[in-house]
């Protein structure tokens, strides 16, 4: 039995794109969905980080700055932003400083990903 390329993709990206949605989710700040956030992107970041974390500070301008060349080139790289704040006003606050997506704030999958990714500090 052979398989048509297209369907090929079609099963392989359906698959992926639910593994994806069960591990990530699918509701993002400002009602995004990932569909949407990840598209046809080969590869998705979860920046863990947060407004007090001092070398976090330092380092996301040094990423925003990675990213935009991405962007500029045609280079998709989502990038989800999971926020260890410890209040919704400064998770805002350093949010806004990005220009990818984010979580929720105190959303629980955060939690979820740093146990699986074993993220044990910012």
């Amino acid at each position: 039995v052979s398989i048509s390329s297209y369907v090929y993709n079609y099963l392989l990206t359906s698959l992926m794109s639910t593994a994806l949605t069960s591990l990530l989710g699918n509701n993002f700040v400002n009602g995004a969905d990932l569909t949407s956030i990840v598209d046809d992107a080969p590869l998705v970041g979860i920046y863990f980080s947060a407004h007090w974390c001092g070398p976090c500070r330092g380092y996301t301008p040094k990423l925003k700055e990675f990213y935009d060349i991405l962007v500029a080139q045609g280079t998709p790289l989502p990038i989800l932003f999971a926020s260890s704040d410890q209040d919704e006003d400064s998770f805002a606050s350093y949010f806004a400083e990005m220009p990818w997506h984010a979580f929720q704030f105190g959303d629980d999958r955060i939690k979820v990903l740093k146990k699986k990714y074993e993220v044990s500090g910012i």
